[in-house]
């Protein structure tokens, strides 16, 4: 099974139903999954902070999200996640690709991405790094896990070993 459908799979037994996402080459395939299955509300966002609102708002009312970006547009979030999803407990998975490492050519994205889960540990919000295609359904599932029974944010950052692993 390819990464994409263990995340698919493992959103689902998270009991995620909705799902906020910013177009992202390299998680394609991903949003096409979430889009065409019917057991998820995918919305579409200009900007990555609305999916901080709109999750919290679903979580409000009874539901669970997923937020899915790359990690230039997760920087954007800084401050509703400590202003809102921090303080008021408010949970979701962030499933986002972590760009300026490993084999990344685009300078712009090294100053905040390179070092975002040490940016992620400052700010209270726990993350964990996907660098190949083992157990990954497993590793988001304790993610979601994690963050709905914290009550808070969690993030699985998604290296280019796992993203590009096919290409």
């Amino acid at each position: 099974m390819d990464w994409e459908a263990q995340a698919i799979s493992s959103l689902k037994e998270a009991d995620i139903d909705i799902v906020a996402y910013l177009p992202d080459t390299a998680l394609s395939e991903l949003i096409e999954r979430v889009e065409a299955d019917d057991h998820f509300d995918a919305v579409p966002i200009a900007r990555e902070e609305e999916a901080v609102g709109i999750l919290s708002g679903s979580w409000l009312g009874g539901r669970r999200g997923a937020l899915i970006c790359q990690s230039s547009g997760l920087v954007n979030t800084f401050n509703a996640l400590g202003s809102l999803s921090k303080p008021t407990r408010i949970p979701f998975l962030g499933i986002v690709t972590h760009r300026g490492g490993l084999g990344d050519h685009n300078l712009a994205h090294r100053p905040a991405e390179h070092p975002l889960p040490e940016l992620l540990d400052t700010i209270g919000i726990r993350n964990h790094c996907l660098h190949d295609g083992v157990d990954v359904e497993r590793r988001i599932e304790m993610g979601a896990r994690s963050a709905f029974s914290m009550e808070e944010p969690y993030v699985m950052l998604l290296e280019r070993t796992l993203t590009e692993a096919e290409a």
